[in-house]
């Protein structure tokens, strides 16, 4: 498929390690989780939540920091913002389980993603932090989990970075191609592969 018929947004998301401090305007992150709000959800459910703070509530921004593995500090204390995803495991509807819970917010997750491509906010989400400390800090009960936490802001230089964080942000990831993630009728047949 040419790489031209993908719409440039999706092409340029990736996840920086270096941040400013920034200040992102209220009504910016207001469009984003509004953004996160429009995804699809079994039953409409919609069973995403998000809370974060900012720098600008330094002691729970602090707090939100103690979540993270240590490796994940290092770069992420100096974003403006963190955010923990969580998603409700029940169905409000019947009580009954909803195992599309974090499928579904892992899509609101990609529109606010894009959204905040389109301000020129880049987001990072980690899976190194500790569900156990973000349990017990919010006394979540057991039918909301915790997803991932997320460092939003704006692309810094990296000056600040440790010199082995600093050497992964300088290299993009690469993406699978399709013909690994899309296969037609069975495994055996990868799809567009040429």
């Amino acid at each position: 498929m040419k790489k031209e018929l993908i719409l440039e947004i999706i092409q340029e998301r990736w996840s920086p390690y270096s941040f400013t401090s920034s200040p992102i305007e209220d009504f910016r992150l207001k469009a984003m989780f509004e953004a996160a709000g429009h995804a699809p959800s079994s039953r409409n459910e919609q069973p995403w939540i998000f809370v974060y703070a900012t720098r600008h509530d330094e002691k729970e921004f602090s707090e939100y920091l103690e979540f993270l593995d240590d490796s994940n500090k290092v770069w992420a204390r100096n974003a403006y913002a963190l955010v923990v995803t969580m998603a409700r495991t029940r169905f409000a509807l019947n009580g009954k389980p909803n195992r599309y819970a974090l499928f579904d917010t892992g899509m609101a997750v990609a529109k606010l993603l894009l959204q905040a491509l389109a301000f020129d906010i880049y987001c990072h989400q980690m899976g190194g932090f500790s569900e156990e400390k973000v349990i017990s800090y919010f006394r979540l009960n057991d039918d909301i989990i915790p997803g991932t936490v997320m460092a939003i802001g704006y692309l810094g230089e990296g000056a600040s970075l440790p010199p082995e964080v600093y050497k992964k942000d300088e290299t993009r990831r690469p993406r699978k191609h399709v013909y690994e993630i899309a296969f037609r009728k069975s495994f055996a047949n990868p799809a567009f592969k040429t």
